[in-house]
């Protein structure tokens, strides 16, 4: 069965936590999401660190996590009473929510329109990438692929774990 108040609830609390987290890391230091940013910018300057892409493999793995918030909460909320094309809606709207949250909200307002100063990797001021929608929009139409085959997969796990 299909919760869609509390679809739509856990993909705004999702959000939240997802932008608290991209934002403060921003705020540390950009560099550690060089690879995320326009390819202008990553060309300004040099590769990341070591310790800068081993502390992107801890907030990428903290941020991977949240992908058991829906799972488990699927578990709470339908137990037994799960279809496949239930499970794998609820796990793709969430992800869209968060996904359209980090489009809008971070991608489209923060970094392109107001663009702050933190999250301005030293040595890439003007960058034309700084005001490139379309590449965050691209990026979006790409990670709906990406979460697509992600909600397939956990939908297929729910499934079982429901059933076996």
């Amino acid at each position: 069965m299909l919760e869609l108040p509390h679809i739509l609830l856990e993909g705004t609390l999702l959000s939240v936590v997802f932008l608290v987290i991209l934002l403060v890391t921003l705020y540390y230091n950009p560099r550690i999401w060089l690879k995320d940013y326009p390819k202008d910018i990553q060309q300004a300057v040099k590769e990341r660190t070591k310790k800068e892409t081993r502390q992107f493999t801890y907030i990428g793995t903290l941020i991977m996590a949240l992908v058991a918030v829906p799972f488990i909460s699927s578990l709470y909320y339908t137990g037994d009473l799960v279809t496949f094309s239930g499970a794998f809606l609820h796990f793709y709207i969430v992800f869209t929510i968060v996904s359209l949250a980090d489009l809008l909200i971070l991608d489209w307002f923060v970094f392109c329109w107001i663009t702050p100063r933190f999250i301005i990797i030293p040595g890439t001021d003007g960058a034309k990438g700084y005001k490139d929608y379309c590449f965050h929009f691209i990026g979006f139409l790409k990670g709906a692929v990406m979460y697509g085959v992600l909600a397939l997969i956990l939908a297929v796990f729910r499934v079982m774990v429901a059933y076996f």
